[in-house]
């Protein structure tokens, strides 16, 4: 049975939250692989402290879990052995934002699973002072991000993966197929991205 395991981060702090963020590995079967995880997506989201308000946070949790690759049935779950410290914000608290506005990362992977290009997503919603004055997003915030998910793709000793699955018309649908595919790069578009559960 193959196994992917989910590192997830909970978002606080701005109307709307708490918003979740999901990163996916190739199984983590090992104390020291989930803590590197934890570590990873802590060291790529801590990019953003610079686009959040101060009373903002971001709190990857230590607790992973393991799932079936095919089915999605939960199968374990580990804790790292060092809960990652809270990312907070640096900006004023009176800074003006749009809620539900900021910027997405593709996580590139190369692959072909049924008949579609696969890819992931990451969305770093709410986001500040992340726009040109065409709306777009920044280079700078662009380079940054893409730089940090390019890094977060390669880290030594575990797999970021992007679990691509399949549904049935059942009612809810029910996940009757799944693989997972390395991720081998990040792509940061210089448009604006919209999340509408985190939209004020």
């Amino acid at each position: 049975m193959a196994t992917v395991s989910t590192v997830t981060a909970v978002w606080q702090g701005f109307t709307g939250a708490p918003g979740y963020s999901r990163f996916n590995f190739a199984e983590l079967a090992n104390a020291s692989a989930v803590q590197a995880a934890v570590n990873a997506v802590r060291t790529l989201l801590s990019t953003g402290g610079v686009s959040w308000l101060s009373t903002w946070s971001v709190s990857v949790q230590s607790l992973v879990q393991h799932h079936d690759l095919a089915s999605g049935d939960l199968t374990g779950e580990a804790t790292a052995g060092s809960s990652p410290a809270a990312i907070a914000g640096t900006l004023a608290p009176s800074t003006v934002y749009a809620g539900g506005s900021g910027l997405v990362v593709n996580w590139i992977t190369g692959a072909f699973w049924n008949g579609r290009k696969v890819r992931g997503r990451t969305f770093i919603v709410p986001a500040v002072n992340v726009y040109s004055n065409d709306g777009t997003i920044t280079s700078g915030v662009q380079t940054a991000w893409q730089n940090a998910g390019n890094v977060f793709a390669a880290t030594s000793g575990i797999t970021p993966v992007v679990w691509a699955k399949k549904f049935d018309d059942s009612d809810p649908p029910q996940q009757v197929a799944g693989a997972s595919f390395p991720i081998t790069g990040a792509l940061v578009p210089d448009r604006a991205a919209q999340l509408r559960t985190r939209r004020s």
